[in-house]
Formats: structure tokens, C-alpha cells, sequence
């Protein structure tokens, strides 16, 4: 099966891009690349077999959606002139056909960051303060290029092998300063409400660098809270508004958690009076910011990427209980019936995740992977001194994913590798495994995503099985979802189920394509509860 073919029926072929193999979706619009390097091509990675991450924009779909060429070319233009921080991701490399423009960009083999941010818990603050370091160096950095971000949340910041931040998407970054030093107003609104300044809300005009300077802040209390503020910075937020009329002196909630040195700061970063706001100067000089750092480098990079995974470790949780279960049995249902025409104004026009998936909220998608796709193919093959049981027992208990459904971190922590104890191998955490027969996982999925609003009318059965899947070889069932987030903003992603090879072991994995990784993982932690039936753990590890 071509790359091309795969959910891009609709839509033009892909590009030919000379030595370059194509690979895994990894989401957001953007897809891994495996690059064969040949002496022409050597400006696209510095060694051979080099993986970078890959942005596809069809280019008449962009002009539907009111998007021109240069639009799109502007954000090329400025991601690839703020590159030259180590925070930021690299742009390689650039090109078009008559149907698709494409960046190719260096890969965050870590994933998201929120991925590995327990909702409503946090991280602490040294963790919180070794990422705002290297996240507000990033911004520094851009603004004194003269271009603002607009668009500094969760969902773009991402991570490198060691765990380094790694600022992205330049989609609605904007140029505010000439080189002459003469600034400008800006006037579209965009970025996601809770990260937003203000005066972005208002629509009056308002300075980009200093909008940037709050939604710092913002993504800061997330770091630290597992939350948000607010939904939106305005008046008819009541938590936004308990915080505008108390001068930000706000006591409860997650507010009461902090420290004063983090009050002070966050106190300073989202001033609503934007004369009153800090400076970035003013923010990287602040008492809390230039403490020392356990995690630092003197440059600034982790020096232990193994004490910093531990930490971010320490808070993920999910619990399998009654209690749990019934808690997430009463939670509040997710809106599914999302207008797909109506996109929140952060998403930029051309995701291609946008375009590729416009069915049903909920189906479900039955493909066949390439075998160089299929997870665990080395672990996976028969050893004729193991039992199955053994072998899933050592494929299981070696991915960190596992480490979320235990009570012991520290006895956990200690059972795995070097080798998967590391950044790159939790890239994403939001997977669990299963030993039941396919059709009853599925059926049970399905039972907890009706159970919480997701809709869902796909009546499953065995003939729709592939038949490589029922050996077991290769071969994957996939459920695509569109919902809106507590916050009423837009997440979409899918549930990929796929056995390893000659096992009856399942690996149910959800990857987002489109959201805020904190929300989707707020959504894979509910709905892993509400299947816990079908969740494979240590049985030392049941509550």
C-alpha cells in the first residue's frame, strides 16, 4: 500500500521528494520521514538514515480555507529565521509541487511534553522551572529576531531525546519588530483561549510580544496546576474574573498551591494591564528563574535525562478502582457533535488532519500497516524457551507506559532498562495493553466511548476483522475521534489497536492529531478507567 493512498484518497498524490522514504504518522499534519542520503541530498540531515518530521500543506485546500501561498510561506520564512535557538525545532528543508508545499523539520523523538503532565496534579517546581527557562530563552530569542509566536501553548512544545523543550509551530507567528527597532500593533485574533493575553480578546490592536509574555505565564501555572486558569481571559469568566479583580491575588484552587517566588512571577507575566506587564528581561531575572537547577546544564540543557523522566514519572497516575471507575462513570459527558466546518481560530487551516478525516465523529477504519510499522518486531518473535505468558510478561513489563498503573514508582522505576527507561522511548504514554479476544476489546472500548457522549454506530463483527490481524501477524483496527475538550475546544485523534506478532497480546494506543495533548490525555485516562476490564497490568500492581 502507498503512502499516498493511506487516508489521502481525496486529495492529490503526495510529493516525490528524492531520497527520502516515507513513514508513521505522528500527528498534528505532520509525518516521520525516513531519509536515504545520497551526496544531493545532504542538506536534508547531517547522517545517513536520518528521521525528520515532515509538514504536508495541500495548497488548493488552503485556498478554499482562505489561505494563500505566501500566507504559507511566511510561516516557513519565519519558523526557518527563529531556528537558530537549541530550543526551537530546526526547519531543514523546503519545497512545493503544483499540489503540496512541505517542511521538513527536525523530530522531537520525545513527544509532547503535556503528554507526560498528569492532569490537575502538575509537575513540580523544578521540573516546572527547568522547562520555563529554556521556554522563555526560546521566546527571548524570537523577539529579538522582531517575530511573536501568538500561539505559545501545550500542544507546541514538544520534546527532544534527552527532554530538552522544543518550540513549534510558527503557523500564526507574526513580524512586530524592523530591524530599524520600530514595532507594530497587531489586530487578528488567534492563539487558544486559555493561553490568549487579554487585549487579544478584545480585538483592539494589541502588541505580540507582550501577548506572548502572558501566555507564558499561562502555560507556566499549567505546568505547575495540570489545568488551566480559566477558559478564557475575559470578564465572563468568573475565574478569570475573580483573578482581574483581585490584582491577581487569587488564594484558592490551584493558587494556593504555589509558592510565593511562583506567585510573584505569574503575578508578573499576566498583569491584564499591559504597561504593567513584565518585560521578557524582567521575567529571566526574576528571583525564581535564575535559581540554580538540579536538571541544568550551565548551557541550559538537561544534564540528567534520566533524574528528569523519573520526575516527570512521579506524578502519572491512572488508577484502575472502583472509586476510579466511579468517578469517571460521573464525570461530566464530551460534546461530540462538533460542526467540522467550525474551527477554533488556534488550528491552523491546513492541518492535514483536518482535511484527511471529515466522516463521521466516531468510525472506525480497518487498514493494513506495512510490516516495517508493526510495533516490537524484535521482541516479538517466538522464542522456543518461553511460554506466551513469559512473553508478554517481558514485552509488557518493559515499555515505561506501564509505570502509569503502578502504586510503587520507585520499584517500578527500578525493573526497566536503561535502554527503555529513556525520553525517546515515552514518546507517547498514552497506550495501554490487553490480552482479550479482539472483538470483545473493541466492543468494550466502543461501550465506554458511548458511555461518555462519544458517539459511536459501528456494529462490530467478526468478518470485518483483517485476516492478517487474526493471525496475528501484521495489521491494525483503528477508531477515529472528533470531540470538543472540557474547554469546548477542538480534539481529534484516533484509537489504534494492534497485536504484536505470534501473541494475543494487543497494544491499544491513542494518538491526537489535532488538540491539547493535556486534554487528550485527560481523555485516554478516562476512558482507560471506564475499559479497565480490558487493561493488562502487573497483577502485583492491581489495587
Amino acid at each position: 500500500m502507498s503512502f499516498s493512498q493511506f487516508r489521502f484518497s481525496q486529495l492529490d498524490p503526495l510529493p516525490k521528494i528524492d531520497n527520502v522514504q516515507l513513514g508513521n504518522t505522528i500527528g498534528q499534519g505532520s509525518f516521520a520521514m525516513y531519509v536515504l542520503i545520497s551526496h544531493s541530498s545532504v542538506k536534508l540531515a547531517s547522517s545517513k538514515n536520518q528521521t525528520f518530521a515532515i509538514k504536508f500543506i495541500h495548497r488548493q485546500m488552503c485556498l478554499r480555507r482562505g489561505l494563500s501561498d505566501d500566507e504559507i510561506a511566511r510561516e516557513v520564512l519565519l519558523h526557518r529565521h527563529c531556528s537558530g535557538h537549541p530550543n526551537v525545532i530546526k526547519v531543514l528543508h523546503h519545497g512545493a509541487d503544483t499540489n503540496w508545499l512541505f517542511i521538513a523539520m527536525e523530530l522531537a523523538t520525545g513527544g509532547d511534553l503535556f503528554d507526560k503532565i498528569e492532569p490537575d496534579v502538575g509537575v513540580d517546581e523544578v521540573v516546572s522551572q527547568f522547562y520555563f527557562k529554556q521556554m522563555i530563552s526560546a521566546i527571548e530569542f524570537c523577539h529579538k529576531q522582531g517575530v511573536a509566536h501568538r500561539d505559545i501553548k501545550p500542544e507546541n512544545i514538544l520534546l527532544d531525546s534527552r527532554g530538552n523543550l522544543k518550540l513549534t509551530d510558527f503557523g500564526l507567528a507574526a513580524v512586530f519588530m524592523k530591524k530599524s527597532g520600530a514595532k507594530r500593533l497587531c489586530y487578528t485574533p488567534c492563539g487558544s483561549p486559555p493561553y490568549m493575553a487579554p487585549e487579544v480578546v478584545d480585538r483592539n490592536g494589541y502588541d505580540p510580544a507582550k501577548a506572548d509574555i502572558w501566555s507564558l505565564g499561562a502555560v507556566l501555572y499549567v505546568l505547575l496546576a495540570g489545568e488551566t486558569p480559566w477558559e478564557e481571559p475575559s470578564m465572563h469568566d468568573p475565574d478569570f474574573r475573580k483573578f482581574a479583580e483581585s490584582g491577581g491575588k487569587v488564594l484558592s484552587g490551584a493558587w494556593a498551591r504555589f509558592s510565593p517566588p511562583v506567585l510573584s512571577l505569574l503575578r508578573l507575566l499576566m498583569r491584564p494591564n499591559v504597561e504593567e506587564r513584565g518585560t521578557i528581561d524582567r521575567a529571566m531575572n526574576h528571583i525564581w528563574v535564575v535559581r540554580d537547577n538540579i536538571l541544568a546544564a550551565p548551557d541550559g540543557t538537561c544534564k540528567d535525562p534520566m533524574l528528569l523522566t523519573t520526575k516527570l514519572f512521579e506524578n502519572l497516575h491512572i488508577g484502575l478502582s472502583d472509586e476510579a471507575f466511579h468517578q469517571s462513570s460521573q464525570a461530566e459527558r464530551y460534546d461530540s457533535m462538533v460542526d467540522q466546518n467550525n474551527y477554533p481560530m488556534s488550528q491552523p487551516v491546513a492541518d492535514i488532519a483536518a482535511m484527511m478525516d471529515d466522516g463521521d465523529p466516531v468510525d472506525i477504519m480497518l487498514r493494513q500497516l506495512p510490516a516495517t510499522q508493526q510495533a516490537y518486531t524484535e521482541r516479538s518473535k517466538p522464542r522456543a524457551d518461553l511460554s506466551e505468558m513469559e512473553n508478554i510478561i517481558k514485552i509488557v513489563s518493559s515499555d515505561p507506559a506501564l509505570l502509569q498503573f503502578s502504586t510503587d514508582k520507585k520499584a517500578a522505576i527500578a525493573k526497566l532498562s536503561m535502554d527503555a527507561f529513556q525520553m525517546n522511548s515515552a514518546e507517547r504514554l498514552t497506550r495501554f495493553f490487553s490480552v482479550l479476544d479482539l472483538q470483545d476489546l473493541v466492543e468494550i472500548l466502543m461501550t465506554s466511548l458511548t458511555r461518555m457522549g462519544v458517539q459511536c454506530s459501528y456494529n462490530f463483527d467478526e468478518e470485518n476483522i483483517p485476516d492478517d490481524m487474526k493471525l496475528g501477524t501484521k495489521g491494525s483496527l483503528q477508531i477515529s475521534v472528533v470531540l470538543r475538550d472540557r474547554r469546548k475546544m477542538y480534539l481529534r485523534g484516533c484509537i489504534k489497536v494492534s497485536r504484536v506478532q505470534n501473541l494475543r497480546l494487543k497494544k491499544v494506543e491513542f494518538f491526537k492529531t489535532t488538540g491539547d495533548p493535556l486534554e487528550w490525555r485527560r481523555f485516554f485516562k478516562r476512558t482507560t478507567v471506564l475499559s479497565r476490564e480490558a487493561v493488562y497490568v502487573d497483577k502485583s500492581e492491581e489495587p
